[in-house]
């Protein structure tokens, strides 16, 4: 039940997603208002091509987004990228330079 929901509410943002893709472009080829007729014809044309072209850039930004991650592991290593998740990306100035935080606990012996 679950898994057919997910289809169908998929297959719906496909379509939908496609044939704004294909209006979208139908208006980019025919911009004024008095070639209406024509901009409703080139949308219909285009839509089967936007069917198609919305997976394969779902898929590619997909891929994107992989290579991105392991580029970043690669460069950085997953001890860097641990630290920067547990202990938070650092502040730094206009230099570079890492900012510390000021802490109120002094380094003194207390008799001091």
């Amino acid at each position: 039940m679950v898994l057919q929901i997910i289809i169908t509410v998929g297959f719906i943002c496909w379509v939908s997603t496609s044939i704004m893709l294909a209006a979208t472009f139908g208006a980019a080829f025919a911009p004024d208002k008095e070639k209406i007729v024509s901009r409703c014809i080139l949308s219909a044309i285009l839509f089967l091509p936007a069917l198609a072209l919305v997976p394969l850039s779902f898929a590619a930004c997909t891929l994107l987004i992989t290579i991105a991650f392991i580029l970043g592991i690669t460069i950085w290593g997953i001890r860097t990228a641990l630290e920067l998740l547990i202990d938070g990306i650092p502040e730094m100035d206009d230099e570079g330079n890492i900012i510390e935080p000021k802490s109120t606990e002094t380094n003194t012996a207390p008799w001091v």
